[in-house]
């Protein structure tokens, strides 16, 4: 298969110009003592997920709790809030190891983000909003050129792969859909079915950390290995401080450094921007 740099689709316009990735202007966040619940949480995705009638992003709660004063704390000086945050569905292990089951044969992408160290630059793909997690592409050469390779690809197959049959469509279905880049506009990417609710599937956009409702007739077919060859662009990492307060941090480059992971869900790295 060949492809040229025509072919290549918005979602490869999030690397600038001659291949340099550019610098963006540091983001303001919101600071305040953070706690992380991960629970017992239930593994069926169906109990958690929000799902709207109609097409558009479903979202997994994050679980928040504040310390509220009491009467007798009047007169005394405010102490900082407690905020406890539960580790998002789709970030956890189990549900990171049946994805990778299901999709690539191969969980050694789970060893390569954990030697993930030092000073990085990360590109955001998603938020989960008012909490400190998100999705980011760790900015490598490697990277750069997985996305030129798979982004191309996909250019090149989408029109050609037909559309899913919705008697077919089921948990664990690998697939097609289109995914929304925001100001880079739409683009068919990669993506593997959590859940399906009569004629809408729960789809999780594998290389963004994205999760979405969408038609069952809106997927295409991508069965082929050959498309799964290049393991998952983005990885799940929780600020060290503070949150994001804004979904605007999406598609733009934080800069700073790996401080550590989460204590009983090690594949999430600690981040702490430079400011």
């Amino acid at each position: 298969m060949s492809w040229s740099s025509g072919d290549f689709r918005a979602s490869a316009e999030l690397l600038a110009k001659n291949g340099v990735l550019e610098d963006q202007k540091s983001l303001r966040f919101k600071k305040r003592e953070t706690e992380v619940y991960i629970g017992n949480l239930p593994l069926d995705i169906s109990e958690v997920l929000q799902k709207a009638p109609g097409p558009g992003p479903a979202r997994i709660t994050a679980c928040t709790r504040f310390i509220p004063k009491t009467h007798s704390d009047a007169r005394k000086p405010e102490t900082p809030r407690t905020a406890v945050f539960a580790v998002p569905m789709e970030m956890r292990g189990p549900f990171l190891v049946l994805l990778l089951k299901e999709c690539f044969r191969d969980l050694s992408w789970l060893a390569t983000i954990w030697n993930v160290g030092g000073e990085v630059g990360l590109l955001v793909t998603s938020v989960v909003p008012q909490t400190p997690f998100f999705w980011a592409m760790h900015i490598t050469e490697t990277l750069q050129e997985n996305m030129q390779t798979l982004f191309g690809a996909l250019a090149v197959a989408e029109e050609q792969q037909p559309y899913l049959q919705p008697s077919v469509v089921q948990r664990g279905t690998r697939g097609l859909a289109e995914h929304h880049l925001g100001d880079y506009g739409w683009a068919w990417n990669r993506c593997w079915v959590v859940d399906r609710v009569d004629s809408w599937a729960v789809v999780m956009f594998i290389d963004f950390g994205q999760l979405a409702t969408i038609p069952v007739q809106s997927l295409r077919s991508l069965d082929s290995d050959d498309f799964w060859a290049i393991p998952p662009l983005t990885q799940p990492f929780m600020l060290e401080e503070g949150i994001l307060s804004s979904c605007q941090v999406i598609n733009r480059i934080l800069k700073g450094k790996i401080t550590g992971t989460l204590n009983l869900e090690s594949h999430i790295l600690k981040f702490e921007e430079f400011k």
